[in-house]
């Protein structure tokens, strides 16, 4: 087999095994972690990066970065819808600029003018590279059309001849400016010519200016191009190249030479982010290397999105509880933030016990909807003041069995597929004398015995309407006072350790006369 033959095969399998490594991982550090150690071997590179595309600060950040730890690598986008298609080399049609992640409102704030909808054209020099750009503002019939396209682009073809022949007149730009905007139907155009110098946008022509500098900064380095258009770039001498930013070199002390940079895409092609290889060892970057980069860069890609799609459901799906137990504190203004409450105790308890993280989400989603049911108690026995009589009990024991009844129509995933239980177990006692069943110790769940001790103290430390709060220290006595019958001893002194409050020599409880309630 021929070296070359075998320098395949081997990458073949890194690329299978990079495969296998993040097809289970839904977490974007770990991920980050795994892929460019792999990435770095490859390719032989010296040292290289993931950034991610974070589309609300319209931001590259470095997800990852060798040789950088501590320091935040972060590459700011924001150029406007503009400059966004001029580097892409695209006409861009918009409806509602201030709908778009890559508007930057700046040039309004500069005209004191509101963009609605826009309409960009590239100026293109024959062989391809960036002149400019043209811009029509605001279409007074609304949207831009295929024939108001069409029609930026002749003029755009005209103005990036004059352009790059050096025959460009502001009497004639403007002439072309008017004639289109007049033809087209729009409020504003704006002529931009890229100097290559600076690397800023500069406006040559701008109605409404009167006389305003405007210009916008081009200037994004190498992983902001690539992320923006889209494009790998390779690299065999990084500070012979306009586009490279020093910045970071300067500030860590490391030389960048030779450099790979490929784009992450969604399915729908949309920027998820960079991969960036720095520095190839024993020489420069190859075609070949570029390809592999491009190879690995599609696995990762899709492990990216699917990441970040289970994280945005884990946001949606806590968003959605947090929702749940607000409309439990709607019926009642004093008991209001109970559920948080409760959750925080109870997750501070279960750190103190080792609970690993899935345990840890499972024991808060639990505590945030275990009053869940109190939305089919009366609001005259929530709120009333003073301790219930035996119907008015009965009818607040109801609770945690409507918890349960509710939450079990839920659809959990299998991670959560326990929070009906844990939940509606909340007030079983280990002495069997709790309720809605009447479990004993070995019968209740663990995680509902942390319950059953964040929601005690979390309601004796509170106002309500029949008392007002206790000190920590007589709501910790009456929770060691029923230690080993009621509630669980253990679970009693991991609070008292999140609390920095030891443990008494003789438990002794302040006396409760008005403690009768299932709030």
């Amino acid at each position: 087999m021929t070296d070359a033959r075998a320098s395949d095969d081997q990458r073949f399998r890194h690329c299978l095994e990079i495969q296998r490594r993040v097809s289970s991982v839904h977490d974007l550090g770990r991920l980050a972690q795994v892929v460019m150690g792999e990435v770095t071997a490859l390719l032989g590179a010296d040292r290289s990066t993931l950034f991610l595309f974070d589309r609300d600060t319209m931001e590259l950040r470095a997800n990852f970065a060798e040789g950088v730890e501590g320091r935040a690598l972060v590459v700011p986008l924001r150029m406007g819808i503009v400059g966004t298609a001029i580097l892409r080399r695209e006409l861009t049609n918009v409806s509602n600029a201030y709908a778009s992640p890559y508007f930057n409102p700046e040039v309004d704030s500069i005209l004191d003018y509101r963009t609605e909808s826009l309409l960009v054209a590239p100026l293109l020099a024959a062989d391809g590279h960036i002149l400019g750009g043209l811009e029509l503002l605001n279409k007074i019939t609304g949207r831009f059309t295929a024939e108001d396209e069409v029609m930026i682009r002749q003029t755009a073809g005209r103005l990036a001849k004059w352009v790059e022949n050096g025959d460009i007149y502001p009497a004639g730009v403007e002439a072309e400016v008017i004639a289109l905007r007049n033809t087209v139907g729009c409020d504003r155009g704006t002529v931009f010519v890229l100097e290559e110098g600076s690397g800023r946008l500069v406006a040559i022509h701008a109605d409404g200016g009167d006389g305003r500098s405007i210009s916008l900064n081009m200037k994004l380095g190498i992983a902001g191009l690539t992320a923006v258009t889209g494009r790998s770039i390779r690299i065999d001498e990084a500070w012979e190249d306009s586009r490279f930013d020093r910045s970071v070199d300067q500030r860590t002390g490391y030389r960048t030479h030779s450099m790979l940079c490929v784009p992450l895409k969604s399915t729908s092609g949309e920027s998820l982010g960079v991969v960036q290889a720095i520095n190839r060892r024993g020489g420069l970057f190859s075609d070949d290397d570029l390809a592999t980069l491009e190879a690995v860069a599609g696995i990762v890609a899709i492990a990216i999105e699917n990441a970040m799609m289970f994280a945005e459901q884990e946001r949606q799906f806590h968003s959605m509880l947090d929702v749940l137990a607000a409309s439990i504190d709607a019926k009642d203004g004093l008991t209001a933030g109970h559920s948080t409450n409760v959750a925080l105790h109870a997750v501070a308890i279960g750190r103190e016990l080792g609970f690993n993280i899935e345990e840890l989400d499972l024991l808060r989603v639990a505590a945030v909807l275990h009053d869940y049911g109190k939305i089919g108690v009366s609001d005259s026995v929530l709120r009333k003041e003073g301790p219930f009589d035996d119907a008015e009990f009965d009818e607040m024991k109801r609770h945690p069995a409507l918890t349960e009844d509710i939450l079990t129509r839920i659809h959990f995933t299998r991670k959560y597929r326990n929070v009906p239980l844990i939940a509606a177990s909340h007030h079983e006692r280990l002495d069997g004398s709790g309720y809605p069943r009447g479990l004993t110790e070995r019968e209740i769940p663990f995680m509902s015995k942390i319950l059953t001790v964040a929601d005690v103290f979390e309601a004796l430390t509170a106002d309500r309407h029949y008392r007002k709060k206790m000190s920590v220290e007589d709501a910790l006595s009456i929770l060691d006072a029923g230690a080993g019958t009621r509630f669980d001893a253990h679970v009693i002194a991991a609070l008292r350790r999140c609390l920095g409050v030891p443990e008494p020599l003789v438990a002794k409880a302040p006396p409760l006369e008005n403690y009768r309630s299932g709030k």
